[in-house]
């Protein structure tokens, strides 16, 4: 091993930087973070302009199967009228070049006595989406109107337990057992706990992790070490990639520093890894997405302007690599999720409506409708005769 580290050495001594540069910036951020070391020109590529010019670029266009055939699914925001109304509002597919052909859908039956508070989990796999409102959750596909309605845990509804606050952590697909799984976390308090701002003070709860199988159409307790996630931001925090569900949050009941938590549904092992230092703002606004295949944070840096951060490694808290810059944009909120070319969803302030800003361009685009659509969340969906369930209520 050391002779082959010499031998890496020797050869980077002997390329041209230019060309160096140009193979480099063609590797993952992985491999790139590790090659760093071997040369001393090559120590500082990521500080060096011209050498991420060339990064970003072949970042962008390498192209990924997993987007061919996709369309967007967009996720409204509701208003305070419509649950007082007791009614939410409708998702719509969104596809073409310029996003012009929107098809509206119906919740599926479970959901259409009351269609408030559904959260999507995750990302779309295999054209399925989890639907989860309160304790019920529904694996749902939109293509062929299917639906599952997945069974209560036994652990809903435990005896003497206390308090129980229930939060669901990720949707996805376990590629060895070919299983599409949830996970979830229970946190339990005796009745006696004293409450603040909603969050228990003392005494320290008890946690649960369990995880569902739609193989077996049942619930399990987990026995993998977990810790407790004590607080999420609003939004876009939660995506799928590769087999590993992740989340941010708060990853110590007495914490304060906010982690990317994953799972691996396949090992069902849990792996931490901390946001660097400008990232671990609890007060920042932030969106978890999936970004040309890399894990990604979006994060506010002043009013109107956002920075990109791809995780090159999981658990290695160097890894994380602040890619891009978009801003500053007047007139446009915080970005909602990214589309399957790489580009960026923004929320404008004004009505709700959407604008698109193209990571290669710079450019930013006002995105029309027919119909004022309040955007909530952007989720990349590719359809799939997938059968999952019951068409009937």
């Amino acid at each position: 091993m050391e002779f082959q580290s010499r031998q890496v050495k020797s050869m980077a001594k002997e390329i041209p930087d230019d060309i160096s540069f140009t193979i480099l910036s063609k590797l993952p951020l992985k491999s790139l973070n590790r090659f760093t070391c071997v040369h001393k020109s090559w120590a500082g590529l990521l500080q060096n302009p011209y050498f991420m010019t060339i990064f970003r670029a072949n970042f962008l266009s390498k192209h990924h199967s997993y987007y061919n055939d996709t369309s967007l699914l967009l996720q409204q925001t509701p208003h305070l009228i419509d649950y007082l109304m007791g009614c939410g509002r409708p998702p719509y597919l969104l596809s073409g070049d310029k996003f012009q052909n929107r098809v509206k859908l119906d919740w599926p039956l479970p959901f259409q006595v009351d269609d408030r508070f559904i959260v999507i989990l995750g990302s779309g796999i295999h054209g399925t989406f989890c639907l989860n409102q309160s304790k019920k959750f529904v694996l749902w596909n939109p293509a062929t109107e299917e639906f599952r309605i997945i069974p209560p845990s036994p652990l809903d509804s435990p005896p003497d337990l206390g308090v129980m606050i229930t939060t669901p952590h990720g949707f996805g697909y376990d590629p060895v057992r070919d299983d599409f799984k949830v996970i979830r976390e229970l946190v339990t308090f005796p009745d006696y706990t004293a409450f603040e701002d909603d969050w228990p003070i003392a005494p320290d709860p008890s946690i649960f992790w369990e995880i569902y199988s739609l193989r077996s159409n049942s619930w399990r307790k987990l026995d993998a070490h977990m810790p407790i996630i004590v607080e999420r931001p609003a939004k876009c925090t939660d995506t799928y990639v590769n087999g590993v569900c992740h989340w941010l949050g708060i990853v110590d009941l007495h914490g304060d520093e906010e982690h990317l938590a994953s799972f691996n549904l396949s090992n069902e092992v849990f792996l931490t890894t901390p946001l660097p230092f400008d990232l671990g703002d609890r007060s920042l606004q932030k969106c978890l997405v999936v970004l040309n295949g890399s894990i990604a944070v979006i994060s506010e840096s002043a009013e109107t302007t956002f920075h990109i951060s791809i995780l090159g490694e999981l658990g290695v808290k160097e890894s994380w690599t602040k890619l891009f810059t978009i801003g500053p944009l007047p007139w446009v909120g915080f970005p909602i999720g990214v589309g399957n070319k790489g580009d960026v969803f923004l929320r404008k302030e004004e009505k709700g409506e959407l604008a698109l800003f193209d990571l290669s361009s710079q450019m930013l685009e006002d995105i029309v409708t027919k119909e004022q659509l309040d955007s909530h969340r952007i989720i990349i969906y590719k359809e799939s005769p997938l059968q999952i369930g019951q068409t009937e209520y």
